[in-house]
């Protein structure tokens, strides 16, 4: 790898980050198309609470790998959509638990449905092998640079 000569085009950070952005941008619109007031951002913290409801921001921050201030605020505007509430814990009332509401739960199932929308969108015309490799190659990328 040391002999070739450096392409932006054709480097691979530039395309990780083109096609992630792309990614984003097609399940917003997907989102928004169907009339739900969701971003890539929350459907990540709302992902994680269909898993486990009743996380705190912190874990919340850790598995989607984003600071406590982003999630915060992320957070705070899904209070404002309805789409979470932020209960206080029973032991501890400094630490907030974030749990889904009624109406988040009602609507998981067509998020649910409109992620995987997208990535047959992203991944049309590719065999399920090569999805896979592909998924593989980039957790060991991830895990490289952790």
């Amino acid at each position: 790898m040391e002999d070739y000569k450096y392409c932006l085009d054709h480097s691979l950070g530039y395309k990780l980050f083109h096609a992630s952005r792309l990614m984003m941008n097609r399940l917003n619109q997907n989102f928004k198309e169907q009339g739900y007031p969701v971003t890539y951002e929350q459907w990540q913290i709302l992902s994680r609470l269909y898993d486990e409801d009743g996380q705190t921001q912190n874990q919340l921050a850790i598995l989607n790998e984003r600071d406590q201030a982003s999630v915060s605020r992320l957070i705070d505007n899904m209070i404002k959509r309805n789409l979470v509430k932020r209960v206080p814990h029973s032991e501890d009332k400094r630490i907030n638990l974030i749990f889904l509401t009624e109406e988040s739960k009602k609507i998981q199932g067509d998020l649910e449905g409109l992620a995987k929308k997208t990535i047959a969108e992203a991944s049309n015309g590719m065999a399920e092998e090569d999805l896979n490799n592909c998924l593989e190659i980039l957790d060991k990328i991830r895990k490289n640079l952790k």
